[in-house]
């Protein structure tokens, strides 16, 4: 299975049970370090492929699972994408991304992925 599969498989089942998992664990499935720019902007381009070909297909925000450790909520990357793809529109305000990040969780949360 490439990291693409391996990455989306494991989004998947993190929103089929209702939860959030951290850009590290995610990073680790795949081998990632974290601590290096490299290998998180790698991760964040994944992402962004998966995100795209799933509102391609209709689907809610998949990335949305995925959260900062500190903050529990997701970082600046995915603000970007969801604005390069229409659905984002409220700029950096944080109480504002807080409430998309929170009904895209929702969505998210609430789709049915698997048939």
């Amino acid at each position: 299975m490439n990291d693409d599969a391996v990455i989306r498989k494991k989004l998947v089942e993190t929103a089929e049970a209702q939860k959030l998992i951290t850009y590290s664990e995610l990073g680790d499935l795949i081998g990632l370090d974290m601590s290096q720019i490299g290998q998180r902007q790698r991760l964040s381009k994944l992402l962004g492929r998966i995100v795209t070909t799933e509102h391609q297909q209709g689907r809610p925000i998949l990335s949305a699972v995925v959260v900062r450790k500190d903050e529990k909520r997701p970082g600046r990357g995915f603000f970007n994408i969801c604005h390069r793809l229409g659905v984002y529109g409220g700029g950096k305000d944080r109480e504002v991304q807080g409430d998309f990040f929170a009904a895209e969780l929702k969505r998210v949360h609430n789709h049915r992925w698997t048939k």
